[in-house]
């Protein structure tokens, strides 16, 4: 079994039909082929909806992801009709146990930690950060009394 990524598929097909399945064309031909590649990352790498709108959008071929879905549903459909595509499809093997969505996780938490980083970087965590515990412990006492001062003063505003 072949271990592929999305890329490599996409080029293969467009070697295979000729077809560039990243041009921005509603005619038939591209259509099938297009729902070609989404079924195969759908189906058979397991990617998101919105992750394979997302590559083709990388690729140069704006889309969604009610798309995608659309695509992948038609695609029985144009394979029916078009025998290429199923003779295409089956020149591809696939490891069964290869899982984007790990990838998307890891993407995922990467992130998350990018935006505590920048969180960790605001005067008033660098401020706390610098304290002795003991202080530490005393702005933890501290704090709940001043934003109660602030919330008294806001309701005399208020009034």
């Amino acid at each position: 079994m072949i271990n592929l990524k999305p890329i490599e598929i996409a080029n293969k097909i467009i070697e295979l039909s000729g077809i560039n399945v990243f041009e921005n064309s509603r005619m038939r031909k591209y259509i099938e082929v297009r729902s070609l590649l989404t079924y195969l990352l759908r189906e058979k790498l397991n990617m998101r909806w919105t992750n394979i709108a997302l590559f083709y959008t990388k690729n140069g071929k704006p889309t969604t992801h009610a798309t995608t879905i659309h695509s992948c549903v038609d695609y029985k459909m144009h394979r029916a009709h078009n025998k290429k595509l199923k003779e295409i499809e089956n020149m591809f093997l696939f490891k069964s146990d290869l899982e984007y969505d790990e990838i998307d996780r890891i993407h995922y938490l990467e992130n998350k930690c990018n935006n505590l980083e920048k969180k960790l970087q605001k005067p008033v965590i660098k401020l706390i950060n610098s304290l002795s515990s003991e202080k530490e412990t005393l702005i933890e006492k501290e704090i709940p009394k001043i934003i109660k001062g602030w919330e008294w003063k806001n309701k005399l505003n208020k009034t």
